[in-house]
């Protein structure tokens, strides 16, 4: 069950996609100058954001109760929920919604920042289903929403590594000062 209309949601996730490409745009032309020390402050912004959209998103309570799943348990049966709830839309939400996390993460680790984010957005992931299953606020805690943003965060995570190997690739220091017999050769 959504708790925003369609539509809404439809415009969060291209906000939220427009957002996430500029963000990704600068992050990969700092690292291409080799700004590391910049790419971090921008990350460090950019996550604390996200977390208060993702706050704002899966916290508040639905104005009525999921029917797919009884209040007060968790749904451990991947997709069950799929005759009740438009599990479509939901799904690339869900999908969308620990991407950026995923992709913010490959500017800031370099070795195995697949890995490491993937566990990090399952993480996050468990702990949001968590929250909403013991805040009992008419949300439903699903197995499901679990899935999916770990998938959205391993698709975004493998993504993101290679933007940023790229970047960091086509940048090559200059040395500050050279003499012009050391160019020539």
């Amino acid at each position: 069950m959504l708790y925003f209309p369609v539509p809404v949601v439809a415009l969060l996730v291209a906000l939220g996609l427009a957002a996430t490409t500029a963000l990704v745009a600068l992050l990969m032309h700092l690292a291409s100058r080799g700004r590391q020390q910049a790419v971090r402050r921008v990350l460090g912004v950019a996550i604390l954001l996200w977390a208060a959209g993702l706050a704002v998103a899966v916290l508040p309570g639905a104005p009525v109760p999921d029917p797919s799943i009884p209040a007060g348990t968790f749904n451990w049966v991947p997709f069950l929920a799929h005759q009740d709830r438009n599990l479509g839309v939901e799904m690339v939400a869900n999908l969308g919604l620990c991407a950026p996390l995923g992709l913010m993460l490959a500017f800031g680790w370099r070795g195995f920042s697949v890995v490491k984010t993937t566990m990090l957005v399952l993480a996050v992931s468990i702990c949001v289903e968590t929250t909403q299953l013991l805040l009992r606020n008419n949300r439903a805690a699903d197995i499901t929403d679990i899935i999916t943003n770990t998938a959205g965060g391993l698709a975004a995570a493998t993504l993101g590594w290679a933007l940023a190997a790229w970047a960091r690739g086509k940048h090559s220091p200059e040395p500050a000062f050279a003499p012009a017999s050391l160019l020539e050769h």
